[in-house]
């Protein structure tokens, strides 16, 4: 999934020269935490909920401009951005959103949210489900055998992502279609593969 199919195309913005108190007040009304600052048709910076609270002494709000307080150089993607990349990016910076750029053009703004909400479509998290977490030799074949032992008891897989790692070995989570896993359990256990959790 790429960042252009999750992004907020539509973004709220505002000028350098407004008040910071300008901006809190947007921030509120449309229920946001970032706002790209834009110099016309060019975004020039960058200023965040979190950035404001460092200025946020109520007789500084009418007096502070954002272009007193805007990241200049933020950290951006594009449409084309992996959300796991983007996800990445967030998460090595500790922030909470980005301006998507296309080129020198301001196309979207991605956030923590938008992100978690990609992450929970790609995990199935929001359509019925049961899911089994499996302890395997970390090794394609042992992955593709314990594949084929769930769908071979006729569970239907819908996705697995990847754990941890311990002792050579790593945690798969499978999501399956929602299923009886009794017979599935016994198959996995019947062959030696160590069940870690699972959810009906």
């Amino acid at each position: 999934m790429r960042v252009g199919q999750i992004m907020n195309a539509k973004p709220i913005t505002i000028s350098p020269d407004k008040r910071v108190g300008q901006a809190l007040k947007l921030m509120q009304q449309h229920q946001i935490r970032h706002l790209p600052v834009m110099k016309g048709e060019r975004m020039v910076g960058w200023i965040s909920a979190r950035t404001l609270r460092e200025v946020l002494l109520a007789s500084m709000l009418e007096v502070i401009t954002v272009a007193d307080v805007m990241v200049e150089a933020p950290i951006m993607v594009s449409p084309d951005t992996s959300v796991e990349e983007a996800a990445r990016l967030m998460h090595e910076h500790k922030i909470g959103g980005m301006p998507v750029m296309e080129g020198d053009k301001l196309v979207g703004v991605i956030t923590v949210n938008d992100l978690l909400y990609a992450f929970i479509t790609m995990l199935g998290l929001l359509r019925s489900s049961s899911r089994l977490d499996l302890l395997l030799d970390a090794s394609p074949e042992a992955l593709e055998a314990a594949s084929r032992l769930i769908e071979g008891k006729g569970g239907k897989i819908m996705n697995i992502a990847m754990g941890t790692t311990k002792d050579n070995k790593r945690c798969y989570v499978f999501r399956l279609e929602k299923t009886d896993l009794g017979p599935i359990l016994a198959e996995l256990k019947e062959h030696g593969h160590e069940v870690v959790d699972y959810i009906p």
